[in-house]
């Protein structure tokens, strides 16, 4: 008697150990889950009912360092590449009223924008892209992506420095110090996104929102092909900031 009643005691302690173990496996393979992200996504709204002001960094913002209102002082609007095609970086690129796609690979997640025919490419832990040297800076800087807890996550630096890199509107720079952080996760059929931008130079503590974006059905209309004839026309109706500099003269489009 007493032997099968350490038998029954051996029976339930073990039934109990591979439930809470298969339980516990569950839970890691959600957690380990790839959420499906693959598709064309509507312009963002900010999940705080905002719309857009979530998403602005203002010329006057709190978190701005001495050294970004000086330089916003100081940049001439004429100058900003943007007059000249030059695409907006991230984080400022979600602030743009465009669609964009996602699509994902086993070894990449590629971004494609709705406008400025931009094409990120975020890599994956088991792809073969070398990272980059210390010396290595580039406009969109290196992206590096991975899943987590069921959300990808996808870590950006070594990005130039970018007189519009954190709002093109205001002037206001970004340094080679600049960190991307995106979260996207799913939630029903929506994608939230959140962004955490930090940079030394220019930000006192890191800035971060978050959006939610529907599903579009339209693909993007590309490509862009941005007319840097189109793109100056606003200048004729602004005054130049240092009107006894030698006026900007631009390189003829190709």
């Amino acid at each position: 008697m007493k032997e099968s009643h350490f038998t029954l005691q051996r029976t339930i302690l073990a039934t109990c150990t591979a439930m809470i173990l298969g339980t516990a496996g569950q839970a890691q393979a959600a957690g380990n889950e790839v959420p499906a992200l693959s598709g064309v996504w509507q312009f963002g709204q900010c999940v705080d009912g905002t719309r857009m002001q979530c998403l602005i960094l203002t010329e006057d913002d709190d978190r701005l360092t001495e050294r970004a209102k000086a330089f916003r002082d100081a940049m001439d609007e004429f100058a900003q590449p943007k007059y000249d095609c030059g695409p907006m970086s991230i984080p400022h690129m979600w602030t743009d009223p465009y669609a964009h796609q996602i699509e994902q690979f086993d070894d990449r997640i590629v971004f494609t924008y709705g406008k400025d025919d931009v094409v990120r490419t975020a890599w994956l832990p088991n792809s073969n892209h070398p990272k980059p040297r210390k010396n290595e800076y580039t406009y969109f800087g290196d992206s590096r992506a991975r899943y987590e807890n069921g959300a990808l996550i996808v870590e950006t630096t070594h990005f130039t420095f970018d007189p519009q890199g954190l709002n093109a509107d205001f002037r206001l720079p970004s340094s080679t110090q600049k960190k991307v952080v995106e979260r996207y996760t799913k939630e029903g059929e929506d994608l939230v996104l959140e962004v955490t931008t930090t940079d030394t130079f220019f930000l006192k503590e890191p800035w971060t929102y978050k959006v939610r974006s529907r599903p579009d059905s339209e693909p993007l209309a590309l490509p862009w092909d941005c007319d840097p004839a189109n793109a100056q026309d606003i200048l004729t109706l602004m005054a130049p900031k240092f009107p006894n500099d030698p006026p900007i003269v631009r390189l003829p489009a190709e």
